[in-house]
């Protein structure tokens, strides 16, 4: 009788990384999103000032920021590969920046300007651009220390 071979081990599951790097973004976006309203609360009682002026919806910040969460979720998605964070980083802080200001437009150019200037509206761009950084310098750390 011949000698059997042993049967080959099952391969562990290939996983995709780009979709981990996708749910890691989510998650963090959705964080962005609650460090947002956060700090505009903060803002709002040491200011003395309501983040959105005007009469609009009490929807219309919580869409603004939806809008711009999703816009930074694909930014994150996309620079968590990249060599280098700063053009992500700056991206992000541009973009959700003109977001927010760009969803005041359907309102009012008063309100569009008002957002220009509004410093919860900075605070909301420049924390999008923290996020990226920190973001990608977590990943680009779990990056190298699975590399060993």
């Amino acid at each position: 009788m011949p000698e059997r071979l042993p049967e080959p081990e099952p391969s562990p599951p290939v996983r995709d990384s780009r979709s981990s790097d996708r749910v890691v973004a989510l998650f963090v976006a959705v964080t962005w999103g609650a460090v947002v309203f956060a700090v505009d609360g903060l803002l709002a009682v040491v200011l003395n000032r309501d983040p959105i002026g005007g009469s609009v919806s009490p929807y219309y910040g919580l869409l603004a920021t939806f809008v711009s969460g999703i816009l930074l979720w694909f930014v994150l998605a996309g620079t968590a590969r990249s060599r280098s964070p700063w053009f992500g980083a700056v991206g992000a802080a541009a973009g959700v920046y003109l977001v927010l200001v760009a969803s005041a437009l359907p309102v009012g150019l008063v309100l569009a300007g008002q957002q220009a200037g509004s410093p919860f509206v900075a605070a909301a761009a420049v924390l999008a651009g923290a996020t990226v950084f920190i973001t990608w310098v977590v990943l680009g750390h779990r990056r190298s220390s699975t590399r060993r």
